[in-house]
């Protein structure tokens, strides 16, 4: 099943004491690449956090916020530093006395100075209540993700199914114009041996290898039939059932334009130019299509 790398799932709770909500966004990456967004509080549930969103997504940039109000993780206290704030009144109004300054110390002057107020930590553990209040709106959040990302997979797959269309449209159109100039080619062909013969004196080795040449250097059949074999691939990865086909259906693209570009380089009729030129204007739309699948 093929999903997008872009999605969003948010939940939130409201129950007595605790108020908290998740929210889960993801966008294209090459990789997957995950940033948590924690309170201090909750940094002790980091890590399985991570596994269970690795569980869901693959492969994207995700980003997973999670905020509590609880009076039970809000457990924090700012004190003052009164040895220190002590010290600083001391030496301020001893200034203030030799230099005969104006004004007294204000605590707006106190707090300016680094270590005069310190935060104090609540060292209980996290209550189970909010433990599980914050994984459950998690996995509710990574549900709305995962649901929003199959949408939008499914619409991905319509218009990569699309875009398979016209390249395959296109490769006929070439292999036909390949079959109908076929006898143009071979009248050229003949036409060469018989000027190599008598202009040139060659051996009947040299010519037989010269009328090779001539064939492939214009022959553009296996290359046509391994564009009908890529393109018959990623039919089948996007009627496949797992996820994760992003990468393996990014690596068919380049091998689509490889072969495209082969084509390029072998054909001669301004025609089968054109229809080129197309093919790989399709493949790269599709390319880009691509980057999007997960």
């Amino acid at each position: 099943m093929i999903r997008s790398m872009t999605g969003y799932g948010s939940a939130g709770l409201e129950e007595g004491a605790i108020r908290a909500s998740v929210t889960a966004r993801s966008l294209n990456h090459r990789f997957f690449d995950l940033t948590l967004h924690l309170p201090r509080r909750l940094q002790v549930l980091e890590m399985e956090t991570r596994e269970r969103v690795a569980k869901v997504v693959s492969r994207g940039r995700v980003e997973v916020s999670i905020q509590v109000a609880s009076a039970e993780v809000a457990a924090e206290a700012v004190v003052p530093q009164r040895p220190l704030v002590a010290s600083m009144v001391k030496a301020l109004r001893e200034m203030q006395v030799e230099f005969g300054l104006d004004g007294g110390v204000a605590v707006s002057d106190l707090v300016r100075f680094p270590g005069a107020l310190e935060r104090v930590e609540d060292t209980r553990g996290l209550p189970p209540e909010v433990r599980a209040a914050v994984f459950a709106l998690l996995d509710q959040a990574l549900s709305g993700l995962d649901r929003m990302r199959r949408v939008e997979g499914e619409r991905l797959r319509a218009e990569l199914e699309k875009g398979l269309d016209a390249v395959e449209g296109v490769v006929r159109r070439i292999e036909e114009r390949s079959a109908a100039s076929r006898d143009e080619r071979q009248a050229a062909l003949r036409e060469r041996v018989r000027t190599l013969v008598s202009e040139l004196g060659l051996d009947e080795v040299r010519l037989y290898q010269e009328a090779i040449r001539a064939v492939e250097r214009h022959d553009v059949s296996e290359e046509l039939q391994r564009l009908r074999s890529h393109a018959a691939a990623v039919r089948e990865l996007l009627g496949a059932r797992d996820a994760g086909s992003g990468k393996r259906l990014d690596f068919l693209a380049q091998e689509l334009m490889r072969e495209a570009n082969t084509v390029g380089s072998k054909v001669q009729d301004a025609a089968a130019v054109h229809d080129v030129v197309s093919l790989k204007s399709e493949i790269e739309r599709f390319r880009e299509q691509v980057q999007n699948v997960e």
